[in-house]
């Protein structure tokens, strides 16, 4: 009785699973047939007479083809524009020493210091479209403060992936430090989104975007830190339980994400060198958006504006990036310029001030993962430049004035004087500053290719400010 209860049951459970087996494989099919039918309904019916194999694999080559990334087919077109680009890109525009003389002479330290000082930086300077405004005497001033200002409380940064200190500095004054992780010349491998920070980038694209009239980036210094003297003696309980000795080098590892005691940053002996940020406004009311050209960072998925040609007309159907409504799609192409000068490709999200500001700037706030390879350039950055054809006026002019070599001349000019007066080693390698030279040829043939493509001028080059 038993045995044939026993074999009732697993005959039971056989039929279920043959069941559930034959239940898969139809779901299989059926979803198999609907992906294909999805990617081949505006292909081409099959001539008469056209052989079936051959249309399957024409079809399958289709598919392949419209999910490949688009910057593949547009990298072959801009390097074909870079190589027939007009000779005035390569010649050097002298206008730009009047751009760098007047940022030069921003940078002169005045030599009485107001007591109200900081009062200029947080309720003077920010608008709606910029955070230092176009003429800032005192902006020499104000970052000597903030390279001498005393540390009166140091704990870890409130969120972040990466170790990063929150400061509290003399006169109610609040700066975020970012600690140095690489040298100079380090080379980081990998997708553009890889590895930590780079402290350095942070004051080279605070210079970069007064150079570029984009003044969005906030104020940052280098600074070197005792970690002893300045942080150990006002740091707060959790941050301070994270540090200790390694031999005579000062080390912590911090409390974010991916800090662990395995992974500490040390200073050389007690002293740390990283970037110093001033922290804005408190009044400022940042609110953070996804970036309509996000990376997946995933390896095998890509994103719709990687695969999509028409992603922009997309974009622009938001109100939020009509170009007819707001400059913001426009802030973005900005941006993007920006970022890949810079070879930041990790602007997953932006931020902008909403202070019943009426149209306000897309801010250019955490510039680390720059600075990463010289030798590579990642087109893909450009892709709101590339995919919808717009540019700022005035970005398109400044651009134009850096011409021949220029950016590199001027960008090492201002970085001169933060290392001089940080007392440290240059902040940027003559590699780094040759990139910007070349993936500015970059953005002239993007434009040319948009010229070409659009015909008309004013499709190309548009201002809404």
């Amino acid at each position: 009785m038993i045995g044939r209860r026993c074999t009732l049951f697993a005959l039971s459970i056989l039929l279920i699973l043959v069941l559930s087996v034959n239940f898969y494989f139809i779901r299989m099919i059926v979803d198999s047939s609907s992906l294909h039918r999805m990617y081949a309904k505006n292909l081409p019916e099959p001539k008469s007479g056209q052989d079936l194999s051959t249309s399957s694999r024409s079809n399958d080559k289709d598919m392949q083809l419209q999910l490949r990334p688009i910057a593949k087919d547009i990298d072959e077109r801009i390097k074909e524009e870079i190589r027939t680009l007009p000779s005035k890109y390569f010649k050097q525009n002298t206008s730009y020493s009047l751009v760098l003389e007047r940022l030069l002479s921003e940078l002169i330290i005045m030599p009485n210091v107001r007591e109200d000082i900081w009062n200029i930086p947080n309720n003077n300077w920010p608008d709606a479209h910029q955070l230092i405004p176009p003429a800032a005497p005192e902006l020499g001033t104000i970052l000597e403060v903030l390279r001498r200002s005393r540390v009166v409380r140091a704990d870890n940064a409130p969120v972040g992936t990466q170790l990063k200190l929150m400061l509290n500095l003399e006169n109610d004054v609040k700066a975020l430090f970012k600690p140095r992780w690489y040298s100079r010349d380090t080379v980081i491998h990998g997708p553009v989104y890889h590895g930590k920070d780079r402290h350095n980038a942070e004051v080279v694209a605070f210079h970069l975007s007064s150079l570029l009239a984009l003044r969005r980036v906030p104020l940052a210094v280098i600074r070197k830190l005792d970690l002893k003297e300045e942080i150990g003696n006002c740091a707060t309980p959790t941050l301070y339980a994270t540090m200790y000795e390694e031999g005579n080098d000062t080390c912590l590892y911090g409390v974010c994400h991916y800090c662990s005691p395995a992974d500490p940053v040390c200073g050389t002996g007690d002293v740390l060198e990283g970037a110093l940020i001033f922290w804005l406004p408190r009044y400022l009311k940042l609110v953070k958006h996804r970036h309509p050209w996000q990376r997946t960072y995933k390896r095998n998925k890509l994103a719709a504006w990687e695969i999509d040609e028409s992603y922009c007309d997309k974009v622009k159907d938001s109100k939020a990036y009509s170009p007819q409504s707001s400059s913001r799609l426009l802030d973005l192409i900005d941006t993007a310029i920006f970022d890949f000068l810079m070879d930041n490709g990790d602007r997953h999200h932006y931020e902008l001030a909403q202070n019943n500001f009426h149209n306000p700037a897309v801010l250019l706030i955490d510039n680390g993962k720059s600075l990463s390879n010289p030798d590579v350039d990642h087109l893909d950055i450009l892709a709101p430049l590339y995919q919808c054809c717009m540019i700022h006026k005035t970005m398109w002019d400044r651009l134009r004035l850096f011409s021949g070599g220029s950016l590199s001349i001027a960008l090492s000019r201002l970085l001169a004087h933060e290392a001089e007066m940080s007392d440290v080693s240059p902040l940027i390698t003559k590699a780094h500053l040759n990139a910007m030279d070349r993936r500015l040829l970059t953005v002239y043939a993007v434009v040319e290719y948009c010229l070409k493509k659009k015909k008309y001028i004013s499709n190309v080059i548009l201002d809404h400010r």
